[in-house]
Order: C-alpha cells, then structure tokens, then sequence
C-alpha cells in the first residue's frame, strides 16, 4: 500500500524557505525536488513556472501546491516548504500563502500524479494540519506529522491500482 508520503524524502522539506517572490520560491521548490527528479533545479524550475502561468496552484487557508510533469522524471517526486512569513502567491485575493506543496511526476504514471494531487489537496484542506505543519520546529516533524496526518485521513492506495 502506497501513500504520498512515500514519494517525500526528508532531504526534500524545507521548513524555513526564504523565497521573496514567486520564482525565487519555485527555485527552491526545485532545488529540493532536482536530485531525486534528476533534472537540474533551472530546468525543473522552468517546468513549475510555465505550468504555475496556466494558473495559480494556489488554494484556500494558504496553500500552494506547485507542479509539472517531466518526460526524463523517473518516479514521482515531491517535496515540502514551509514559508513564515507568508508570501504573495498567485491571485491577490488568494492572500499570503505559507505551505508549499512541489511535485513533478513523469509524464503517464497511470493517473498516479493526479491521484497524488488530490491527497495532498485532502490532507491540507484540514486546518488542523496546516497548523501543526507551521508549528512544526524541524523537517523531521514536519515529515512525521504528514505520516500520521495522512494515515490518519487517508487509507492507502492498493499497490495493484497503482500499476494500471
């Protein structure tokens, strides 16, 4: 049984980004996806940036989730940003976003990219979470309480549907 927590490497949080604008961010994003993707951080950043002009991947309670599809990804990947101070992300009534979801994912993993889209959408539509995810003090914190949190909402997916 697979979870969206299995595509997030701990090396892939960052829970202090620093970004000051939108590209800035989604170079970060980059950078913590590009060794897993194998895509160098500019090219993977590109890739975020022409699909965040199609529209903002911005959600409600201040939550961004960021992502493409890559024809030379081997495996979805995906990663975690925690932003404190919040940054301005996408339409201006959208407000400062603080949680930062990033995914890229080859380009037919069998509907595997948009079933892994929904799960992050349902586990951060709980405010609960996104409120222990800014609380958290470190990217180990920040990864368990995504396991607990996602084990807790979700039930896994079977591997067999996975492989469609």
């Amino acid at each position: 049984m697979l979870r969206w927590t299995e595509f997030l490497e701990l090396e892939a949080i960052n829970p202090s980004l620093e970004a000051r604008n939108r590209t800035e961010l989604l170079h970060e994003l980059a950078g913590l996806m590009s060794a897993d993707a194998m895509v160098p951080r500019q090219e993977l950043a590109v890739h975020l940036l022409a699909r965040e002009q199609l529209g903002s991947t911005a959600m409600e309670g201040g939550v961004a989730v960021p992502h493409c599809r890559h024809a030379r990804v081997p495996r979805i990947v995906t990663c975690v940003g925690i932003h404190r101070g919040g940054l301005a992300f996408g339409e201006p009534e959208d407000g400062l976003v603080r949680v930062f979801v990033g995914l890229v994912s080859p380009p037919d993993p069998a509907g595997l990219h948009l079933n892994v889209l929904s799960r992050i959408a349902t586990l951060l539509r709980q405010s609960r979470v996104r409120e222990a995810l800014l609380a958290a003090p470190s990217a180990k914190a920040l990864r368990a309480l995504l396991v607990q949190a996602e084990s807790a909402l979700a039930p896994p997916w079977p591997e067999a549907a996975l492989a469609r």
